[in-house]
This record gives structure tokens, C-alpha cells and sequence, in this order.
């Protein structure tokens, strides 16, 4: 449980949700706050996390008397700290939240090291801990592999013999299974697709929806128009997390951090948002999959740019066709009265996509310049 007294190892610090993790948790009444980041030779961990911290409007007030950078690697044996930060570390956390992650669609090899071996890591140094500490592991919803048009709960979803879309959500899966199979205290979250809103800065908005203004040269796309996307807001996944590490006692050992059935929008509602944004003189036409035949693809896909940006497009599609939302009532019914707000997407995507365009062309030509 997480109190005032509390010794927090934060892995990925300087990732969207572990800096989040870490900027909120110097706000708590807790102990200290240790922050795994990886040594480069450009910077020391103290200013790639002062860094990172200041993409999210700088650190809160007295956030420096609680929070330490110390220098280290999960992909690598006593996660690369040295002697002083593994014995500090070791005799004296009592909760570790293991952020860090690979999330790259294509390199394989790295999802391998970082997700499967920074988790076999990440236990034996647990194990090593004097005050057994909690092992609380940032998963994905997408450890379910390759599903459609379903809406599943926590026990139905961890997969790893299945078929999976890529390594990154498999290598996820392999990892769950090894935290789970441990022994150890553990906690499990699975957010869904998180999105950087309410951060102000662009470089994070767009790791996920980077793909989304050069849709802007189609006039069309293949994806499902009554296909949901689950898809919530990094402080909502925050929230979540520290609010079940202050319940005296947890009913269950994996939750969904996730949209639901509640509050997931469909991909012909962001399509409009997007004519509305853009301005678009003919709407982006949303054609299923199963419609989307050779003579169509000759249709719409036929410019040299039309065929660069759809063929950037082919990992994000399968995705975007899963039609696959994660149950989030076992949170909601832990929670009760402090879950946390959860907008829909259409709430704050106009943001994300203002916070985008600004950064390439200046505040006052950004909505011009996005529609072209």
C-alpha cells in the first residue's frame, strides 16, 4: 500500500507514463521516489530526467527533496546501477513500478531485450529486495494477440502462444507470464492505446497519432467506420495506478486501465472530427476491410504520395481494425468514488492535433497549414 512512508523505484521515467508516474508521485505525501533512467554519453540522468519533467511543464514544487535520477538499464543485469544505487535501492523500496518498455512496432530484437529480459531482470532484482517489495508492472490490453470485435475482461486476455499482430505485444505477454509465475507480490495494469493529452508536447502526441495528418492526402482508408478504439488520456492511466496502490487491500492482481464500453468512440465519429478539424472539402471515407478490394485500392491509392503514406499505414491498420474494447469494470468496481475522470477521445484529440500541427508551423498557421 502505498503511504506516506512509502520508497518508489520508478523504471521508464523518462517515457510518457513513467515522467507522468513520476511527476505525480513527488505530489503524494510518500518517502522518496528513485528514477531508473539510462545513461548517454549527451546528458546525465539528472538532466535527461530534469528534461523530461520540463515536456510536462517542469517538476512540481519541492519535487527535487523526494526524487533522485539514478543511472541504470533494465536490459541488463542489476539493471545497470551501481554499487551504491543497488544497495540503496535494494534495502530500502518498497514498492517498483516498472515502466520501462520497448513499444516499437518493427524492432523486434529490442522489444525482445528490453520487454522480456528487462522483465526477467526486474524480478530477480525484486527478489533481492529487503522489504519484499510490490512489483508493479505496466503491461498493454493488447497481450490479447491478434482478436476482433470483442470486448474482453482481464482473465481472458493474456496470450502469448497466440498469434499477435507484432513482437511488441508479444514480447508483453511473455513478460506478464514471467512477472505473474514469480512468486512475488505483483500487480498487473494493462493500459490500453494512452495518449498524451493535457502534456504539451508535440513529439508525444505524435508517437501515436503521428499517421493522422497525412490522412489528409487520402480520400479514403480501409478501417472499419463502426469500429471502437479504446484509447485513454496518460493522467487517467496515473491516476488509476497510484489510487490502487492507497487501497489498503486489492480484490485482484491485474486490472484494465482502459476505455470500455463506456467511453470508446468509434472511427467514424473521429473521422468527423478530423473533416471538422481539417476542414476538408470531400469527407475521409472509412471503407471495412472486406470491402476494401483491388479496384477500390486502385481507386483511391493511386498518386506516388498516396502510395508512401498507405504503406506507412499498414501498422497501425490491423490495429485499428481489431474492434476490440477491455472491460474496465473490475477497476471501476474497485475504485468506486475515486476513479479517475476518463473523457472520450473526441474530447481532446482536437488538442493533440493543434499541439501537432503548431510545432511544424507556428500557433497562428497551424489549422491552415494542417488542411494544406
Amino acid at each position: 500500500m502505498l503511504t506516506e512512508k512509502s520508497n518508489v523505484f520508478v523504471t521508464g521515467a523518462t517515457g510518457l507514463i513513467g515522467g507522468e508516474l513520476v511527476r505525480t508521485l513527488v505530489t503524494e505525501p510518500i518517502g522518496k521516489v528513485w528514477a531508473l533512467v539510462r545513461v548517454r554519453q549527451d546528458a546525465s540522468p539528472e538532466h535527461r530526467l530534469a528534461h523530461r519533467l520540463r515536456r510536462s511543464s517542469g517538476p512540481p514544487p519541492g519535487a527535487d527533496v523526494r526524487m533522485r535520477a539514478v543511472a541504470g538499464d533494465v536490459s541488463v543485469p542489476r539493471l545497470g546501477l551501481s554499487d551504491a544505487d543497488y544497495d540503496e535501492v535494494r534495502r530500502e523500496a518498497d514498492i517498483i513500478i516498472h515502466s520501462a518498455a520497448e513499444t516499437s512496432f518493427i524492432r523486434a530484437a529490442d522489444c525482445q531485450r528490453t520487454n522480456i529480459a528487462g522483465a526477467q531482470n526486474l524480478i530477480e532484482f525484486t527478489r533481492s529486495c529487503q522489504r519484499h517489495p510490490l512489483l508493479v508492472c505496466l503491461s498493454t490490453a493488447y497481450v490479447s494477440g491478434v482478436i476482433a470485435n470483442a470486448c474482453i475482461s482481464e482473465e481472458d486476455s493474456c496470450r502469448p502462444d497466440s498469434a499477435h499482430h507484432n513482437e511488441y505485444t508479444r514480447s508483453k505477454a511473455v513478460a506478464e507470464e514471467l512477472v505473474r509465475t514469480s512468486g512475488l507480490p505483483v500487480l498487473l495494469t494493462r493500459p490500453s492505446i494512452v495518449l498524451s493529452a493535457g502534456v504539451p508536447d508535440a513529439a508525444f502526441a505524435k508517437a501515436i497519432l503521428g499517421f493522422v495528418p497525412a490522412l489528409n492526402e487520402l480520400d479514403a482508408v480501409p478501417v472499419n467506420p463502426a469500429a471502437r478504439a479504446d484509447t485513454v488520456p496518460v493522467q487517467f492511466v496515473v491516476d488509476s495506478i497510484i489510487r490502487l496502490l492507497q487501497r489498503p487491500r486489492l480484490r485482484y492482481d491485474c486490472y484494465h486501465i482502459s476505455a470500455g464500453n463506456a467511453n470508446a468512440d468509434n472511427y467514424g465519429q473521429l473521422a468527423r472530427v478530423l473533416d471538422t478539424y481539417y476542414e476538408r472539402s470531400t469527407p475521409l471515407r472509412l471503407i471495412a476491410p472486406s470491402q476494401w478490394t483491388r479496384e477500390v485500392h486502385r481507386q483511391y491509392i493511386h498518386l506516388p504520395e498516396q502510395r508512401r503514406i498507405f504503406a506507412a499505414l499498414r501498422n497501425y491498420l490491423p490495429f485499428l481494425n481489431m474492434n476490440v474494447l477491455y472491460d474496465n469494470s473490475r477497476l471501476r468496481d474497485e475504485l468506486g468514488a475515486d476513479f479517475p475522470p476518463l473523457p472520450p477521445l473526441t474530447a481532446y484529440l482536437g488538442e493533440l492535433l493543434h499541439l501537432m500541427a503548431a510545432h511544424h508551423h507556428g500557433p497562428r498557421r497551424a489549422v491552415r497549414a494542417a488542411r494544406g
